[in-house]
């Protein structure tokens, strides 16, 4: 923009006509040789000139208004936009700012302007800041770029930076002109959908993982079961049989957090009261709790229903806890609250992957030491602990398990001002809770065929170890086609199919139909290194009669044979 001209008022105009008569007095001269008719005749030109220049003077002066006005609606506009603006000069000092980007630091627009830009920006993001100002002066391109911008109180907040190269004149110095957002909320958003997506990245290959762990542990379950059987329970054997399944539930608890973790947790999901749950299971945990931390729960009755996998929300809300009460140090307080929530379509954008809709929380608060920017950050990636003794999945096989459930795990927490972990689970109008059927002893024994239709070849030998041990007749399988073939052409009674869900050529949910097309009567048991979700739910949902997730004991195993041959 050019330089503001100033408009000269009329009496101002008429001392400068003055003084310039009184510079020409040949003009004085002619006009006293002049004629009564070119008197009269230059009169009235000189009428018609000041009712022109009073015209002139008028719209000059509405033109003046129209300017003031739109100057005082740019100022407003500049001053209360919804962005900041700023202008800085080439030795990066601020010669401009508006109301919006002083409000956006919590100081004057004064303590701004004529600052160093830099005083502004967070220690660790100036090199940012300096390497962009100067790729700009020397290109006059415009840039974007993101920076951290430090308050008045001493906090930071995410910015987003537009700039461009402003020069009236080559004799001009270059100032660069700035748009200023506030891209914190955003920020936030796009980290949390960064580690959603990385989260589900390793999460599949926790399940493929744990898929292989769970047949591995299957063999040596099997193994030491058929071990048991065969050795008195005096001889020095059992006792190290006995080592080794203590090892092997060990093993066993791990995968079930790494498949939890991995998305792939539920077992067998039943409508349950949160409020009930928490209520009958805290004192189960409590008694893990130093005496000195005092439990508060607020848990309603009437209102809090959902729908889960009890020993997954046990894992669950047992992970959260613990957490709670190690972040302790000395006396404590935990506070636990459960309540009905409402997310809308606003709410949901806070939470990559939720859908609006009604849900139930439960919320676990302490006021322990509480966690840094860096902790906050890396709480749900596996393994990673800041307890020099901590191993295990943690808070990742939390974040599985929620994630499982179709809901949603936030956190907030501060160092030195504790942390609350709330957890969103879908509502659900119904409750109905059942009791899990408890094992025997000893394994049942029974009668039949039973195809078992598996591709690895080590777990094959010994469930059909484990199924000649308990009565069974058994014809196998590899591959989904051969199953078929068996199902079709077996001259005798399949009383029940035992079936992985993954096979070399096909799926168990492809080869489900096609074994019920051959023998509508046969009872079919899914059985997995992964658990109940996906490709097995499919299945289920299909017709298949019970679900056994491996590992899986002898007794377990008999139970559930015995449970699905004699239904009707």
């Amino acid at each position: 923009m050019g330089k503001d001209k100033k408009i000269i008022d009329g009496p101002e105009l008429r001392r400068r006509a003055e003084r310039q008569m009184q510079t020409t007095p040949e003009d004085s001269e002619e006009i006293a040789g002049m004629s009564t008719k070119d008197m009269a005749k230059m009169i009235h030109e000189l009428r018609v000139h000041q009712i022109e220049l009073k015209m002139q003077n008028e719209e000059l002066r509405r033109i003046q208004e129209e300017l003031e006005e739109a100057r005082d609606r740019y100022s407003h506009l500049y001053d209360f936009a919804p962005v900041g603006y700023l202008t800085i000069n080439e030795a990066g000092i601020v010669e401009g700012a508006n109301l919006t980007f002083a409000t956006m630091l919590g100081v004057k627009r004064s303590e701004v302007v004529g600052k160093p830009f830099s005083r502004f920006i967070q220690r660790e993001d100036q090199d940012v800041y300096y390497l962009h100002r100067q790729r700009i002066l020397e290109s006059g391109d415009f840039k974007s770029f993101r920076l951290r911008l430090v308050k008045n109180d001493g906090s930071d907040f995410f910015s987003n930076l537009e700039c461009m190269i402003v020069k009236e004149s080559d004799s001009d110095p270059k100032q660069i002109r700035v748009v200023v957002s506030d891209i914190t909320e955003q920020n936030e958003l796009e980290w949390r959908l960064r580690q959603a997506q990385k989260m589900e990245a390793i999460a599949k290959l926790a399940g493929g993982i744990a898929h292989q762990f769970n047949n591995a542990l299957f063999v040596i379950t099997a193994t030491t079961d058929l071990l048991e059987l065969q050795v008195p329970k005096e001889e020095i054997t059992s006792e190290y049989i006995a080592s080794i399944k203590k090892s092997t539930a060990r093993m066993t608890h791990l995968t079930r957090q790494l498949l939890a973790y991995a998305r792939g947790g539920k077992y067998e999901v039943k409508d349950i009261s949160l409020s009930k749950f928490v209520r009958n299971t805290l004192p189960l945990l409590q008694h893990t709790l130093d005496p000195s931390i005092q439990v508060e729960t607020h848990l309603p009755d009437d209102i809090l229903k959902t729908r889960g996998d009890l020993p997954q929300l046990l894992m669950l809300f047992s992970v959260i806890l613990s957490n709670a009460a190690e972040a302790i140090d000395g006396e404590g307080h935990i506070k636990i609250t459960c309540r009905s929530e409402q997310i809308t379509k606003k709410g949901a954008k806070a939470f990559p992957g939720l859908l609006p809709g009604a849900y139930v929380s439960l919320a676990v608060e302490d006021n322990g030491t509480g966690m840094d920017g860096e902790t906050k950050k890396r709480v749900f990636e596996p393994f990673f602990t800041t307890k020099f003794l901590g191993r295990g999945l943690g808070l990742a096989a939390a974040y599985g398990i929620v994630k499982n459930h179709d809901g949603w795990i936030s956190i907030e927490s501060q160092l030195d001002h504790g942390t609350r972990v709330c957890i969103y689970l879908p509502s659900v109008s119904g409750v109905e809770v059942k009791k899990a059927l408890k094992p025997h002893s000893e394994p049942l024994k029974g009668i039949g065929t039973i195809l078992l239709i598996e591709d690895e070849s080590a777990v094959i030998e010994m469930l059909r170890k484990l199924l000649e041990r308990l009565g069974y007749h058994v014809i196998e399988a590899q591959t989904g086609k051969e199953a078929i073939r068996l199902a079709r052409a077996f001259d005798g009674d399949i009383d029940l199919a035992i079936l992985d869900v993954f096979l070399p050529d096909m799926n168990g949910n492809k080869i489900y139909p096609l074994l019920k097309e051959f023998r509508p009567d046969l009872k079919v048991l899914v059985f997995s290194g992964y658990s109940l979700d996906g490709p097995a739910q499919e299945i289920l949902d299909a017709g298949a009669h019970g679900f056994l997730q491996k590992p899986v004991s002898i007794e377990v195993l008999s139970e559930k044979l015995t449970e699905l041959l004699q239904a009707g």
